[in-house]
Order: structure tokens, then C-alpha cells, then sequence
């Protein structure tokens, strides 16, 4: 009985969502709705950057976080990641991690490489948020994928480790090579100790789904929904971030099956209610 209730809140959730036409302006919770004003925006941010900085006006660090989350609620994804590195990092609001969590959300479900970045790493160590490291692996994927070069280092160490993604010495010697490029510390070594533990070919075939881009769902996303519906019992094929006929037969598969539906649309809402299913 309390499947078949948690089954018709979740179909009636989804529909509400699918009925806005802008999916992207929700963040992570029902707290914020986020519009698309965007000289607005870009107003009130400005005004955070001046107001934070003391140009032209006595510094309030208080007041600049206000209007940096008022810059969010209107469509700023800058907005959102500065309003919640200021819950992160204390300053000018008291320091709250769920606070943080929930403004770089907002940033990162528009793809903010460095809001991304941080709230994969609050969810990688379960700070207000929890814990979950598969989806820490996808934050980090999806911010490599974007060329956030701390991002790159920490995915690397994730596939070294096996941290919520599968262990793959491959896979991290090619993130380990990225960050190399980009001169991020001890980059170069751990490329050297990964390339020690792979294979030629395991190195090859990492390379080439590593740098996939022309699929018709993104590399980062297809990757966390084959390895969370494998997780889930429907086989979506190998874990290697190409959306293919096995991928698209499990999501589909999981769609009708488990949420009654004929459609699902895979946005950043809809993935969070499949991390959380």
C-alpha cells in the first residue's frame, strides 16, 4: 500500500513538472522558483558584485548575498553559485550547508561548471545533503565534461578509487591527463601510477567514451542512468556513458514499469526524482 501511495505522489509530482514548459528554473526544492528575467538578473547581480566589493557604495556583505539570491530567483545561474559559496563559506550569512546545497543546485542544473563542482563535493561527503556518491560522480562528470579542471583531478581520484562510479585505472589515467593539461598539482603523477595499472587497450577504449559528445542525451547524464537503472534491476548495458538500444530499452523499460508512465523527460528534476526512487 505504501508503494502504491509513494508510486501516485511520484506520477503526480512528475506531471506537475512536465507541465512547465522551463524545467530548469526549479531548484532543489519547492522554496525557490526561479524565473527567466534576465536583465533583471544581471541587475541585481551587478548590484551583489558592487555591494560585496564596495564599489561605489559602502561594503555589506549581508546585503550582496540578498541580491545574489534575488539574481537567482530571476534566472542568474552566477547569482545562485556566489549566493551559495556565501552559505558554504559563511560570509555574510551564517554558514548552513543545506542553504548552500540548495542555491548551487539552482546553479548547477544550468550547468554552472563550478557550482557542479561544489555540490558534487557536499554530496560526495553527505554535507547537507545525503550522502550519495554515484550522483557526486555525475556532478563531477558533468563538470569535467564542461572543463572544470579541479572537477577533472577529482574524477580521476573518484575511478581510482572507485567512489560511486566503478574502478577503473583507465578511466582515471585519461582524467589524470586532462588535469595534467591544465597544470592541476599532482596531476602527473597519478596519471603515471594509473597508466602502470590499465591496459593499451583499456586506455583506448577509455579514451574514446571519455571524450563521447554526440549522443543524444549527454555522456555524464547517459553514465548515471545506465549505472543507477542497473542498480535499479534493468539492465542498461555497459556503463560507458553512450546512450544506446540497451540504454534506451532500460529507461524505458523503468518508465512504464516502475512510474506507470508512457513518457518521462530527461531533465535535471526528473533525474533527481530517479537518483532518489
Amino acid at each position: 500500500m505504501q508503494r502504491i501511495h509513494f508510486l501516485l505522489v511520484l506520477m503526480l509530482v512528475t506531471a506537475l513538472l512536465s507541465a512547465c514548459s522551463h524545467l530548469s528554473e526549479f531548484g532543489a526544492d519547492s522554496r525557490t522558483r526561479v524565473k527567466d528575467n534576465s536583465e533583471v538578473a544581471k541587475q541585481q547581480f551587478s548590484q551583489g558584485l558592487d555591494v560585496t566589493q564596495g564599489r561605489g557604495t559602502s561594503q555589506d556583505y549581508q546585503q550582496g548575498v540578498r541580491l545574489f539570491e534575488q539574481s537567482a530567483m530571476n534566472g542568474s545561474p552566477k547569482g545562485a553559485y556566489l549566493a551559495g559559496m556565501s552559505y558554504l563559506t559563511g560570509r555574510g550569512v551564517t554558514t548552513s550547508f543545506p542553504d548552500a546545497a540548495h542555491w548551487l543546485d539552482i546553479a548547477a542544473s544550468k550547468d554552472h561548471p563550478a557550482a557542479l563542482y561544489q555540490l558534487a563535493v557536499l554530496y560526495m561527503n553527505g554535507k547537507g545533503v545525503k550522502k550519495d556518491r554515484l550522483w557526486a560522480g555525475f556532478l563531477l562528470s558533468r563538470a569535467a565534461d564542461l572543463g572544470h579542471k579541479q572537477a577533472m583531478f577529482d574524477l580521476g581520484v573518484v575511478y581510482a578509487r572507485g567512489l560511486g562510479l566503478p574502478q577503473n585505472p583507465a578511466a582515471a589515467w585519461y582524467w589524470f591527463a586532462q588535469a595534467e593539461r591544465r597544470r592541476v598539482p599532482l596531476a602527473t603523477e597519478l596519471k603515471n601510477r594509473m597508466y602502470a595499472l590499465s591496459t593499451t587497450p583499456a586506455r583506448q577504449y577509455a579514451s574514446r567514451t571519455m571524450a563521447y559528445h554526440s549522443g543524444r542525451v549527454d555522456r555524464s547524464t547517459t553514465l548515471f542512468l545506465q549505472l543507477r537503472l542497473n542498480e535499479l534491476g534493468y539492465a542498461s548495458g555497459p556503463a560507458d556513458g553512450i546512450w544506446g538500444l540497451k540504454t534506451d530499452h532500460a529507461y524505458r523499460h523503468f518508465t512504464r514499469q516502475a512510474l506507470l508512465l508512457s513518457h518521462l523527460e530527461i531533465s535535471w528534476q526528473n533525474l533527481q526524482l530517479i537518483r532518489d526512487f
